[in-house]
């Protein structure tokens, strides 16, 4: 799974979540029946789409290096790995 597919998958959940619950927080927030839903599922789908874009590929990498450590396999994020005594990780 490469990164464009995991900001497509996390982008398609995001929109769900925050559509459901847009909806249900702008019938709240706006107690007119239908057009409180409407815009508040309106606003979550963009807003969650952005966030579920942005936090769905860290999730997923973070979701298969904790699979891969119970399976015994060592998961290597793409990118430079910061060295012990070199500034990196203690």
């Amino acid at each position: 799974m490469n990164d464009q597919e995991k900001e497509a998958f996390g982008q398609m959940v995001g929109t769900g979540i925050g559509v459901a619950s847009g909806a249900h927080l702008g019938s709240v927030v706006i107690p007119i029946p239908i057009v409180g839903s409407f815009t508040g599922g309106l606003l979550g789908a963009v807003i969650g789409s952005e966030i579920g874009k942005r936090a769905g590929k860290a999730m997923i990498n973070g979701a298969l290096a904790f699979v891969g450590t119970l399976r015994g396999e060592e998961f290597v994020a793409v990118g430079r790995v910061p060295e012990l005594g070199r500034g990196g990780y203690a």
